[in-house]
């Protein structure tokens, strides 16, 4: 008799299957599937304890130990579990490859009249599935790019275009970082495994779209690489720059990046990435208009002495350039430009 019935990941995910990681809640903490929820088997020190027995003793001995380990929460596992099937009707359990993990538990919650199924191949599928599905997405997808010196709001850009309806992928957004040497300040990044499970969600969400707005990038947004289809696409994207006087974006950049609301040695540890860069001479100006809290001051010296000239480099020749005065007068110009798309 098949004790546990398994399902394919893009089977699980098409007919809407709620999905339980038994991993350990670190393990899930650094990726898992999105949406699904974590009643782990073990804890993080049981797992160690049960790879010392492993390599120490054998595998008999290991599966003996964390059984002894996990019985006296094995109830109260099958009852989190039974939960989530009364509520979500069709669940599947998973852990890293469809392992001992996902069967044990499994197999346990139908020993126990709680019927779940078991995903074929874990989160490792999970993520073939991801990587091949990011590819589809945007094969036939249409990027328009907005580009444009730091300060001319980019990122701003994008979430008022969200706002408004239009199809936007946000990759700062999901990678936790402003793509430039002070972009991680105050933000925190998921990892790569991570980034491109809500990167797929994203593109799920914007699949009907004929195109999608996002903002000039490198290949690389701080630790996060954006996979190969994505970054082809980009580049081969529909280019429109922006282009606002010095000042209006020196008051963006305060605004945006929150300039003044951290302490000082987080600005000086950024600062330090670029000494090379800036030259001695430049690099201690700077770095004592900031010890002076002169956050404005050295932020446009920032944008003169490294941003512009590092921009001016790697930006690609445009489709279309927007000059404005001001943010406002930029943003209502990009909307006219996109509705020619619509």
């Amino acid at each position: 008799m098949e004790i546990v019935k398994e399902i394919e990941v893009k089977d699980a995910i098409e007919k809407g299957f709620a999905l339980i990681d038994v991993r350990t809640k670190k393990e899930f903490d650094e990726f898992h599937i999105p949406g699904a929820v974590n009643v782990p088997l073990f804890s993080e020190e049981e797992k160690e304890k049960i790879s010392k027995v492993y390599y120490e003793r054998g595998e008999k001995e290991a599966r003996i130990f964390a059984l002894e380990l996990v019985s006296p929460r094995l109830s109260e596992i099958v009852r989190k579990i039974k939960e989530i099937k009364d509520r979500e009707k069709k669940v599947a359990v998973y852990c890293w490859r469809g392992g001992m993990r996902s069967l044990a538990v499994a197999s346990i919650c139908n020993l126990c009249g709680v019927y779940v199924f078991r995903l074929k191949g874990g989160y490792r599928a999970f993520r073939r599935y991801v990587l091949e599905e990011i590819e589809k997405l945007v094969s036939d997808k249409e990027f328009i790019v907005i580009y444009g010196p730091t300060g001319v709001g980019k990122t701003r850009i994008l979430r008022k275009l969200k706002e408004e309806g239009f199809p936007v992928l946000d990759l700062e957004g999901l990678a936790g970082h402003r793509g430039s040497v002070f972009g991680g300040i105050g933000l925190k990044q998921p990892s790569q495994k991570m980034f491109d499970s809500l990167l797929w969600l994203e593109l799920k969400r914007l699949e009907s779209q004929p195109f999608v707005v996002v903002e000039g990038e490198s290949r690389k947004i701080g630790n996060i690489h954006l996979p190969e289809p994505v970054w082809r696409k980009l580049i081969e994207g529909r280019r429109i720059l922006v282009e606002l006087p010095l000042e209006e974006r020196v008051r963006i950049s305060m605004e945006d990046y929150g300039v003044g609301d951290f302490s000082i040695s987080v600005y000086l540890d950024a600062l330090k990435r670029i000494k090379k860069i800036l030259g001695d001479k430049k690099y201690s100006e700077i770095k004592e208009l900031i010890e002076d809290g002169k956050f404005e001051e050295a932020v446009r010296e920032l944008m003169v002495n490294y941003y512009d000239k590092l921009y001016a480099k790697s930006t690609p020749p445009p489709h279309t350039t927007i000059k404005a005065e001001n943010f406002n007068e930029a943003y209502k110009r990009i909307k006219d430009v996109l509705r020619e798309y619509i």
